[in-house]
């Protein structure tokens, strides 16, 4: 699904990726897609009724694949999950441990969704978690009864909450220069 911010991403996590495979470090890619009829959706649908009715977030549909410019390379991984948290029902856990992996960077759109659970899991597994400030992003939050949140405000709050409790929060360039020292 379109987040009109996450394009802005592209370049930085297009070098970020390229010092990754250069130090042969491990590239996870996600996607949240549900099987074509919807029968693993649980209660997003409720939630989230146009998922449903609209029939998006469906494997192999344009909505969930990922930026021509960020396609994964032929040995990285790619996930589908059918939940927020790319740990919940997925092989992730089990992919991180059995190659000794301890921390995690963590990027993509939706920062208060996907990004935060997924940030969230990790810390409850003890992963090392490096939540990339400007490596997320987000659309905000249309008015649920409390007043609209706009995309800035939402990215400073989950930012915030990472920091606080989570995650050492980093912009890319400074992931960047800690790989490359």
């Amino acid at each position: 699904m379109e987040v009109p911010d996450g394009r802005h991403l592209i370049p930085k996590l297009k070098r970020l990726m390229d010092v990754c495979r250069e130090k042969d470090l491990m590239i996870i890619f996600t996607t949240h897609a549900y099987r074509q009829n919807g029968c693993d959706m649980g209660l997003h649908a409720a939630f989230r009724p146009e998922i449903e009715t609209m029939g998006i977030l469906r494997e192999g549909k344009p909505d969930t694949e990922f930026y021509d410019e960020l396609r994964p390379a032929k040995n990285d991984i790619v996930i589908v999950k059918r939940r927020y948290s790319a740990f919940i029902g997925t092989e992730l856990d089990l992919i991180l441990r059995c190659n000794k992996i301890d921390t995690l960077m963590i990027s993509g759109v939706l920062t208060h969704v996907c990004c935060e659970c997924t940030a969230r899991d990790a810390r409850m597994r003890d992963y090392k978690v490096i939540f990339l400030s400007d490596g997320t992003a987000d659309r905000g939050i249309a008015d649920m009864g409390w007043g609209e949140i706009s995309a800035g405000e939402v990215q400073k709050y989950v930012l915030t909450i990472m920091a606080s409790h989570f995650a050492e929060v980093l912009p890319v360039d400074e992931v960047i220069s800690r790989l490359n020292s």
